[in-house]
């Protein structure tokens, strides 16, 4: 990537480093070298937060197998409500990313400060979200015994939902412009906090009452909430201050407001809508019963370990994209997507090998102490056939993550929302069906399983047609040919 509408002296601020500025065999090369570097901290960071809820299940497992049967459900049903507003905030990630590929780094403050007042705004909507969870996990119609945890974790998440908005709007900052590092620290230093409040507030350590599943969820609302705090003191650093105009581009620009909902709203829709299909399919599974719910549990939390790390790949790539189409290189942004795409199809083939292969193991960290193993049983021999189910979508799901990120980068936000939409509405009424006709767990796995692999596909298809490349989110720079807007 060119460096001339860069800013003249980036290396002032250690902190500030773009692209252009990582070790590589050329700026615009798009090596190998140049996606790991920029994706490392970022996969260190996404790996982290799966370790986190990883954590909380590991703990909750010690605790009860109730507990973790109901985290996952009551954790997507409230990441569906802050995720509309989530996907919003953070889209200010593209919007810094090709501010700074076309020279204009005083832009990217801006549309950072954009994010925040949408933050500020919509983040009273989440908190006030959290009166409907004891209607909505009655209405579900899970067993007696899940329905009180679920909504206690649903409840708190909402409650600590305005914290993971403002953290999304912040981190933008970092991720648009390359500077991965930091972000990677502030992430693991939440990570360790929420460790230790976990088996502090889950069991009742260091003074605290012991708190079980709601522990669990103040842990992680606590956690977000010093992250937040972090990024902001960081944002807000004289260097970054003098560099970006952190402080001086604080007001509010109506234009700018304006872009940042037309194209984020589509990608926080999408996300909503996704995170709405897997939530019912949490929903259904767990009326059949909790030994059911609990396998499913449990393969979603292993089912991380695959995943995870790629969001932080997806990000760089977003990143790479959208610095490159601020730039108007596109084929430097095709080069990298495609490099990033052979990368991470790499690690999900070892994941799916370790999930065939080790399925018992896997599933076994997740066994209360106090469950037999007879007892334990039914849920270990449903987790073994649904890990094999999850291996084999994992053969196409580096695609979802690397081609939708791509398409995300460079502002096809529109047409991804409605192909969006289509799918994942598709997957809902199959859900509906199999509900209906008293579908076992092996038929829900495997519609999930044949969703993930065709919208992974058609994601490629829209990626491979190349109308990505005309695209912009950002107004077009004064030296810079203009791209298309929509």
């Amino acid at each position: 990537m060119s460096t001339s509408n860069l800013p003249p002296h980036p290396e002032a601020s250690p902190a500030a480093c773009t692209i252009s500025d990582l070790p590589t065999s050329g700026p615009a090369s798009g090596s190998y070298r140049q996606i790991v570097t920029l994706a490392g901290p970022l996969i260190l960071s996404s790996t982290g937060l799966m370790i986190m809820q990883s954590v909380d299940a590991l703990f909750l497992a010690q605790y009860s197998t109730n507990a973790v049967a109901a985290v996952v459900p009551a954790s997507m049903a409230s990441h569906l409500v802050i995720s509309l507003f989530l996907g919003v905030a953070a889209y200010a990630s593209t919007f810094v990313a090709q501010y700074v590929g076309s020279g204009r780094p005083e832009r990217a403050a801006a549309a950072v400060w954009q994010g925040i007042y949408f933050s500020l705004l919509t983040g009273g909507l989440v908190f006030a979200t959290a009166w409907l969870a004891d209607p909505l996990f009655a209405f579900v119609g899970h067993a007696r015994e899940l329905q009180g945890l679920e909504a206690a974790v649903f409840r708190i998440t909402c409650w600590c939902g305005p914290f993971a908005l403002l953290g999304g709007a912040l981190s933008g900052f970092f991720t648009g412009r390359g500077s991965t590092k930091t972000l990677m620290v502030v992430q693991l230093l939440g990570f360790l906090l929420n460790v230790v409040l976990d088996w502090a507030m889950i069991f009742g350590r260091m003074g605290l009452p012991e708190m079980g599943i709601a522990g669990a969820a103040w842990a992680t609302g606590i956690s977000q909430a010093v992250i937040a705090a972090l990024l902001a003191w960081l944002f807000l650093l004289p260097e970054f201050r003098r560099e970006f105009g952190t402080w001086r581009e604080r007001a509010f620009d109506a234009e700018l407001f304006r872009r940042l909902m037309v194209y984020g709203f589509p990608s926080g829709f999408r996300w909503v809508v996704e995170c709405l299909a897997w939530t019912f399919f949490l929903f259904f599974v767990g009326r059949m019963g909790p030994d059911a719910m609990a396998a499913s549990s449990i393969a979603w939390r292993i089912n991380g370990i695959a995943f995870f790390p790629l969001i932080g790949l997806a990000q760089a790539i977003a990143v790479v994209v959208g610095q490159a189409q601020g730039a108007n290189k596109p084929d430097l942004a095709a080069r990298c997507t495609w490099r990033g795409l052979i990368l991470a199809e790499g690690w999900m083939l070892f994941g799916a090998a370790c999930f065939v292969l080790f399925p018992r193991p896997l599933i076994e960290c997740f066994r209360d102490p106090s469950v037999s193993a007879e007892a334990f049983a039914p849920v270990l021999e449903s987790g073994v056939v649904v890990l094999r189910y999850v291996a084999l979508y994992c053969l196409l799901d580096g695609l979802n993550f690397v081609f939708l990120s791509a398409l995300q980068g460079a502002g096809d936000t529109h047409w991804t929302f409605w192909t969006g939409c289509v799918v994942n509405f598709g997957f809902l009424l199959v859900l509906w069906w199999l509900d209906r006709t008293g579908a076992g767990l092996v038929s829900f796995w495997q519609a999930a399983t044949v969703c993930v692999m065709a919208q992974a596909l058609v994601w490629m298809a829209r990626f491979h047609a190349g109308h990505w490349k005309s695209k912009r989110v950002v107004e077009a720079a004064p030296d810079l040919p203009a791209a298309s807007a929509t």
